[in-house]
């Protein structure tokens, strides 16, 4: 069990409780009771709280426990804001949910989360100053109230959820890519094959038959660590990547991969040589592909703080007009609802994100970043449209960008680094984070352990997966969700870094039986 900042159990908190149980005593006998005609000692004469349930300090909580606060005076409706009625976790994070006013009894506050509160934890349920009667009286004093939440497990994958696949790949591969086509198979592509071996083959693994076929029709050329995206039309963007590791050699060609005729077209390069590049779809079709690692002059490694925009009817790049506050590769990306795209971590020394405005198709001077760096970094985009992030070289943490909110953390951290991870999400809102390599070990240590997140309240917690481990140390692999709702993960790097691994590990989203 995860050691929280506050709990009721111990003495200090028992004691401290105890203080704050008298004040609240004392102070609804001086409420009266409850109701605009008082009760025992006279009328209220003020505007007060004067009952909670679930009652202040109470334990054990279910996770969708609906809030009732009670009011001296009927309440003004307009005046029961997210800002003057508040249920806040023991993390800082605000728990969304649903405000009303009962049509019966004006009076009332409820407050019901959605999805539901942080397991085993204390929240705070806060009403301020802000609340009015009808009158236009406010409240006499703000008012907090705390309890704490039961402990519910989620729901985990357990090892018979777990299914490597006899025959696996065709052909063993570590950063190669992986996208999920409309027919319901997924198309891998490239990767290495050995240490400075690169491939140009794809496979076709067929999900219903769980089997993979090599394509004949081969790429275009060999690459790794490129950019693989679902266009609108269906087909799918391949740009960029790299054909070597020793020495670097990135790249900048283009191709596009027809899922009807299984065939890999040629389409414009891109301005610039990016491997570990990121991208996201933009409004209307376009592609932004943003980052990636390049080299200099002077033959460096650099990472690039510049982006381009593909057209896919015009089969064209085109520079965005200004760079993003520094250059960045192994990010991530999601475009929000009204157009605009985020992008996250990428960068070693400190954390960091950017935001792209498409009315001007540039990058805004200020973005605040997350609170963790993401380099190496796992991440996926959630089916609601937020952006996760987890762990990297260096880090822990698990970063949530919500359009609302910004950047939220999880509530914990993973128990060990990994880079070059996957972040992969079920249909119901989990995301499972397999394997990746720890940097801090020496020698570097190739994980075989998963962790889910779960989405709790806005931000999260992390659970380890019990009990279960990969059969092969993974990291450098892909992963995608099929369209059973289970998690496929294929190849990745073995640890002598000879012939890549042609696993084909099936993760079952679990069941709470």
């Amino acid at each position: 069990m995860d050691s929280l900042s506050f709990r009721f159990p111990s003495l200090v908190a028992r004691v401290s409780f105890a203080l704050t149980a008298v004040v609240f005593v004392a102070t609804l006998g001086a409420c009266g009771g409850g109701g605009s005609n008082g009760g025992g000692g006279g009328p209220v004469v003020t505007f007060q709280v004067t009952q909670v349930t679930p009652n202040d300090l109470s334990q054990d909580i279910a996770l969708t426990t609906e809030i009732n606060v009670v009011f001296s005076d009927e309440i003004d409706p307009a005046t029961l804001t997210p800002d003057t009625f508040q249920v806040i976790a023991e993390s800082g994070d605000r728990v969304f949910g649903s405000r009303s006013i009962p049509f019966l009894n004006r009076s009332i506050a409820r407050f019901l989360p959605q999805p539901g509160y942080f397991p085993f934890a204390v929240h705070t349920i806060r009403v301020t100053r802000g609340v009015l009667d009808l009158n236009g009286r406010p409240l006499d004093r703000d008012y907090e109230f705390k309890f704490q939440t039961e402990e519910e497990g989620p729901v985990l994958p357990g090892a018979d959820d777990i299914t490597q696949l006899p025959g696996g790949l065709l052909l063993g591969r570590w950063l190669h890519r992986m996208t999920l086509l409309p027919n319901g198979r997924f198309i891998v592509t490239g990767g290495y094959r050995t240490s400075n071996g690169v491939t140009d083959q794809a496979e076709n693994l067929v999900v219903f038959s769980r089997q993979s076929f090599v394509i004949q029709n081969r790429m275009r050329r060999a690459r790794a660590a490129h950019v693989q995206i679902t266009l609108a039309n269906g087909r799918i963007l391949i740009a960029g990547g790299e054909v070597s590791n020793d020495p670097f050699l990135p790249i900048s060609g283009c191709e596009i991969f027809d899922p009807t005729t299984f065939t890999f077209n040629s389409a414009a390069s891109m301005n610039e040589r990016r491997s570990f590049a990121h991208a996201t779809l933009l409004p209307g079709g376009r592609v932004l592909v943003t980052g990636g690692q390049d080299l200099d002059a002077g033959g460096n490694l650099i990472f690039r703080d510049d982006a381009e925009i593909y057209d896919p009817n015009t089969d064209t790049w085109t520079p965005v007009a200004n760079t993003m506050e520094q250059g960045r590769a192994t990010h991530f990306s999601v475009t929000l609802a009204g157009g605009d795209a985020v992008i996250v971590g990428g960068t070693s020394s400190a954390p960091s994100g950017a935001r792209f405005t498409l009315a001007t198709e540039s990058f805004a001077d200020n973005f605040t970043p997350p609170s963790f760096v993401h380099f190496l970094a796992a991440g996926t985009v959630l089916d609601d449209g937020r952006l996760l992030v987890a762990g990297g070289v260096g880090s822990l943490g698990v970063s949530v960008y919500d359009p609302g909110f910004g950047f939220v953390g999880s509530i914990n951290t993973m128990r060990n680094q990994r880079a070059f991870a996957t972040a992969t999400a079920f249909e119901d809102g989990r995301v499972l984070i397999v394997g990746g390599t720890d940097f801090s070990k020496s020698p570097a240590l190739l994980q075989t352990t998963m962790d889910v997140w779960f989405p709790i309240g806005q931000s999260g917690k992390l659970f380890r997966v019990p009990d279960t481990t990969l059969t092969n140390p993974t990291s450098h692999h892909a992963a995608k969700r099929g369209p059973n709702g289970a998690i496929w993960i294929t190849g990745g790097l073995p640890l002598d870094a000879s012939i890549g691994h042609r696993q084909v590990i099936i993760v079952e989203p679990g069941d709470d039986e």
